[in-house]
């Protein structure tokens, strides 16, 4: 046989090979392969808490009007830290709507704003005065995004500052005088069609105003540095106080609060003085809040619990109307890839999942972090290489018949 006629032999024997190779292989791919679902790994992470029940204690002095009123409005935000004499709100004997009130609070809010910028010693050249509006817009919008709505409205006057530099910058303070004259005057119209006679009231000392009051103010947190689980009983059957008509708010004088609480015993052998814990609170409006104390004081146990004084430097409006509270005291946090329980699979000994890549799949094996019925959390066994489990990766949810390297049809879950 000569040389020719092997080589055409060979060519057809081996086309034909081919041929059939992707015939099987589109065939079992349309055919034979299961259908099954899949889902994308995300980074999550779960909190293993208690439940304790407990108090905030603040350092507060009330807040009162010399006379009855109809309508007040407020300079400062909840929040807000108010100088000793600094004015802080306004109030009328004499009714306003709450369309006046509204208007009356922005026109201050704007004047006092536009005050501030000429009061500025320093000057901004455009390029500077553009990039303060950017990081600013930039800010407000990641406040708003993360649900920080107490913070987030202190933002937004940060942005309208940053307009109103580069409106001095573009115009010169001459303008901007003329709008503050000009805000006056819409000021004293509302006045004027009102019959207003507002009177001013001075902050008797400096902290942190808020324009709420609950009847427990009277309970000083100093009072309770080093309580027992009796004084602490004892202090949580105390009874609110009737808060008079003439009350418009506190002010809160420390920076920073306590919440003193009951917690187990067994759970107490983990904390000491100075460790850092995270409380999350449910606040109305809000949602929940997990903030960022310190551990101040633990108390003697009795009957199985202690109390412990959290300290907290977390100054948020919202936080202020806290009070009798139901926080999770979070023990421990896992942090991993959240993956569906019905992908987890024992391969030849090894805990692993099926992740898709290109319609076909590969075992990438896991370290199972945390379980809860639904889902887990894992990491990576594998530290290079393909078989290292990412977030973003498409994992097989079920399945049956499973091996690397096998092709598979997809339906994704919404």
């Amino acid at each position: 046989m000569n040389s020719k006629i092997l080589f055409n032999i060979l060519f057809y024997v081996f086309a034909i090979i081919l041929a059939i190779y992707f015939t099987v292989s589109i065939f079992s791919s349309s055919v034979f392969t299961q259908t099954i679902s899949s889902s994308i790994v995300e980074v999550s992470s779960v909190d293993d808490y208690i439940v304790i029940d407990g108090i905030a204690l603040r350092n507060e002095t009330l807040l009162m009007a010399d006379s009855s009123f109809q309508s007040i409005r407020y300079l400062p935000e909840d929040g807000s830290r108010i100088a000793k004499n600094s004015i802080y709100a306004y109030y009328n004997e004499q009714g306003i709507s709450n369309d006046q009130t509204v208007k009356l609070a922005a026109l201050n809010r704007k004047m006092t704003r536009l005050n501030d910028t000429i009061g500025k010693s320093t000057q901004y050249d455009i390029f500077t005065v553009e990039q303060n509006i950017k990081e600013s817009i930039i800010s407000y919008l990641n406040r708003s995004y993360a649900d920080e709505f107490s913070v987030s409205s202190k933002e937004f006057e940060q942005v309208q500052s940053a307009f109103d530099q580069r409106l001095l910058q573009q115009e010169g303070p001459a303008y901007i005088k003329d709008v503050v004259k000009s805000l006056k005057s819409e000021i004293s119209q509302i006045y004027s069609e009102s019959g207003l006679s507002e009177k001013i009231l001075y902050a008797p000392s400096a902290g942190y105003f808020y324009s709420k009051a609950d009847g427990y103010e009277y309970i000083n947190m100093n009072d309770y540095e080093t309580p027992t689980v009796s004084s602490f009983r004892t202090l949580m059957e105390q009874k609110q106080e009737n808060i008079s008509n003439l009350c418009v708010g506190k002010i809160q004088h420390y920076s920073y609060w306590a919440f003193l609480s009951l917690v187990p015993s067994e759970y107490v052998s983990d904390l000491y003085v100075g460790k850092t814990v995270y409380l999350e609170f449910t606040i109305p409006d809000v949602g929940s809040k997990k903030i960022s104390t310190t551990v101040e004081y633990i108390s003697r146990a009795q009957d199985g619990q202690n109390v412990v004084r959290f300290r907290c430097g977390t100054l948020t409006a919202d936080l202020f109307g806290l009070r009798k509270e139901s926080p999770h005291m979070i023990l421990k946090t896992y942090t991993g890839l959240e993956v569906n329980n019905e992908a987890l699979r024992v391969v030849d000994g090894q805990t692993g999942v099926y992740v898709i890549s290109a319609q076909r799949i590969i075992f990438k094996p896991v370290d199972v972090v945390y379980v809860s019925d639904e889902f887990s959390l894992v990491s990576s066994k594998a530290n290079t290489g393909d078989r290292v489990l990412k977030a973003k990766d498409e994992i097989i949810i079920g399945g049956k018949d499973l091996f690397d390297g096998k092709i598979v049809n997809v339906t994704k879950y919404d």
